[in-house]
């Protein structure tokens, strides 16, 4: 009886370490749900979003406890999502404003590659040689002060200005390097992607995107005698131009530093170059 009862408490014993065991390595995994699938997710800029999606596909393809997932919404958005702790990453095309630095004051940035900032027209207006502009014509387009092709050496045709929504960082980056309070746009866009479109299906019609959507029936134009290039960003020559951010509430750490670091990696960097972005260190 009582090597049975010895025996009982040995078994006793054996389930209690087994139980601390299986609790200290749960603990063990990082930032993990149930199924130990450690998550992240990322909010905000549309003109930052294809990188985010293009680097988290390729990072999810290599590992298999983590999952990144990406979503819209503009800059504002993308940081606010990070101060009320509904994303892991906020994606912004613009720098963290003072008041939005005040709601998240342990705020990093990690800036994720460099854009300029493309002045596209309709193919009727290119065609029709208005293939320049600079940088006065186009604050005279988006203050009213310019309202025909013809003052700028196009076609005798109403310009129909198309700008993004003031959610929008591409909007706020545009409206501060131009120094514009207020446009007399007719068409608020909220995407890139639908700028351009809106753009593209006009007829005599201006807009801004970032360099990564420059293309299609969209043409961009040169402003300041310069094309929207790598090149002329890099060498100071463009004038459109800025960093692309990555905002954490805090320091990165677990699968959220490491994702952030395979983007500013050298093959990060490569993705972002291959989708019409400016690398960091470029």
């Amino acid at each position: 009886m009582k090597m049975q009862k010895k025996s009982k408490m040995m078994v006793i014993g054996m389930i209690g370490i087994l139980l601390v065991a299986s609790v200290l390595m749960t603990g063990c995994i990082d930032d993990g749900d149930e199924d130990g699938m450690r998550r992240v997710t990322i909010t905000g800029s549309s003109t930052v979003l294809p990188i985010a999606e293009t680097t988290a596909e390729e990072f999810n393809r290599e590992h298999d406890n983590i999952r990144v997932s990406v979503s819209g919404g503009g800059s504002g958005y993308g940081i606010n999502a990070i101060l009320e702790g509904t994303a892991d990453i906020g994606m912004a095309s613009r720098d963290i404003s003072p008041s939005e630095k005040e709601d998240v004051p342990d705020v990093v940035e990690t800036t994720i590659a460099k854009d300029g900032l493309a002045i596209i027209v309709s193919k009727t207006v290119h065609d029709a040689g208005v293939q320049a502009l600079t940088t006065e014509e186009v604050i005279d387009i988006y203050s009213g002060e310019i309202t025909n092709w013809i003052d700028i050496g196009g076609p005798d045709e109403d310009i129909y200005v198309v700008e993004r929504a003031d959610t929008s960082g591409t909007y706020g980056t545009f409206m501060e390097l131009l120094g514009l309070e207020d446009t007399a746009a007719h068409s608020t866009q909220l995407e890139n992607s639908d700028v351009r479109r809106t753009v593209a299906t006009a007829d005599y019609a201006i807009g801004y995107v970032g360099m990564g959507y420059v293309g299609g029936d969209a043409p961009s134009v040169k402003l300041d005698g310069y094309e929207p290039t790598m090149q002329n960003v890099l060498e100071g020559n463009y004038p459109l131009q800025r960093g692309l951010h990555y905002y954490t509430n805090g320091e990165p750490s677990g699968a959220v530093k490491e994702y952030i670091d395979f983007v500013i990696s050298e093959r990060g960097q490569e993705i972002v170059e291959e989708i019409g972005f400016i690398p960091v260190d470029a």
